[in-house]
């Protein structure tokens, strides 16, 4: 049973993703892992994940590794995605995740604040981008394609299937997302960026 602290982790971080710009799209239990939820970012590029550990989970994994302690103040983690359009993914968390192939990982302190940690990953997708032009990252728009996003990054490069083309210039534009940013994106960088006003 998830008792009601776990619950409100969860609400809270999914009120600070809102403040951050990010839209909540689901929240439930996870079988055997505790609570989750997730939210996407506006402009489609960003997904983010949050999970709150059962303390009885903790309690059996400490006893598992046998390291007293080793999870304290592991009860809620955070780890924000983006896809490209090459199949690799950067990934920011505070969660003891393992780099994959084609994933990009930076881990950070547990205690780190959520809105550090996204803004954290939006500067390593600028710089990112800014140094593998024409990379483009993957836009999703659902749920639905952030959870075929999450089976793509899980499946063995053989197994994964192209992925869908990004949003052009214009498609961003007509969607609200600021010229500077639309550039950045879906344009070509590399071309346009002397005629970015500063």
């Amino acid at each position: 049973m998830i008792n009601q602290t776990s619950y409100q982790r969860i609400r809270n971080s999914m009120l600070q993703l809102r403040d951050c710009g990010f839209q909540p799209f689901d929240s439930f239990a996870a079988q055997g892992s505790g609570v989750a939820g997730r939210a996407l970012s506006a402009d489609g590029s960003t997904w983010a994940e949050i999970v709150t550990l059962q303390s009885g989970l903790r309690n059996s994994l400490r006893q598992l590794l046998k390291k007293t302690g080793a999870l304290r103040g592991a009860g809620c983690t955070a780890q924000f995605t983006t896809e490209f359009n090459n199949h690799s993914y950067l990934v920011t968390t505070t969660a003891d995740l393992a780099a994959t192939s084609g994933m990009l990982l930076e881990r950070l302190p547990v205690k780190t604040p959520l809105a550090t940690v996204a803004q954290r990953h939006m500067q390593r997708i600028e710089a990112h981008l800014r140094s593998h032009h024409p990379l483009k990252p993957v836009l999703h728009t659902c749920a639905e394609e952030v959870e075929a996003a999450r089976q793509r990054a899980a499946a063995s490069p053989a197994q994964t299937a192209l992925a869908p083309q990004p949003y052009t210039v214009e498609a961003l534009h007509e969607l609200g997302v600021p010229p500077r940013l639309a550039l950045l994106i879906a344009g070509d960088f590399a071309e346009t960026a002397a005629s970015l006003p500063l």
